[in-house]
């Protein structure tokens, strides 16, 4: 075990030390536990506790030589210069998909969560110039659906309706769904 492999394993030390800082304070998430009901400090408990197992197997991954050859973030990318051939570039559009998660947040409530992302997922992708118009509203679908369902049936997480008459197209999909 060499300076090395001890240098490579630092960063991983620093998010282990953050997950244990942040799970002491998931500790301190207060609530009336209901019999049956995941309260509301479980994801966030699992999603750091995820954190800490990564950090974890990859300081051993380090420690014990089973790395692979890595290269440095600035290396990657002037490899990937050096490789490319100069594509259109659309600024255009970076802007345009900056403003549409910008208009995203501000009409989520208005919409609601599902018929707010149904659209997003939409118009995201014909701005990003994708048109093969089945797989955009199949896959539109899909995630909204998906999304139905994780928030809803799995993590039960409140999500926002809508303002009426766009509350319906919530309901609607809690009843497909059976949420």
């Amino acid at each position: 075990m060499g300076k090395t492999a001890l240098r490579q394993t630092l960063p991983y030390v620093a998010g282990l030390i953050v997950s244990g800082i942040l799970y002491h304070y998931a500790q301190q998430i207060e609530y009336s536990s209901r019999q049956g009901d995941l309260g509301p400090d479980f994801w966030p408990k699992a999603t750091i506790g995820v954190m800490a197992l990564i950090c974890l197997i990859e300081i051993a991954r380090r420690l014990l030589g089973m790395t692979q050859e890595t290269h440095g973030i600035a290396e990657t990318f002037e490899k990937e210069d050096e490789e490319e051939t100069e594509a259109p570039r659309y600024p255009w559009l970076l802007v345009a998909g900056m403003a549409l998660v910008l208009l995203y947040a501000a009409v989520v409530t208005t919409l609601g969560f599902l018929l707010a992302t149904f659209i997003f997922l939409v118009v995201f992708m014909y701005l990003g110039r994708y048109r093969n118009h089945l797989a955009i509203w199949l896959t539109s679908v899909g995630i909204t659906l998906g999304a139905a369902l994780l928030f809803m049936r799995v993590a039960y997480v409140s999500l926002p309706r809508g303002a009426p008459p766009f509350d319906a197209f919530t309901d609607f999909i809690r009843l497909i769904i059976g949420a």
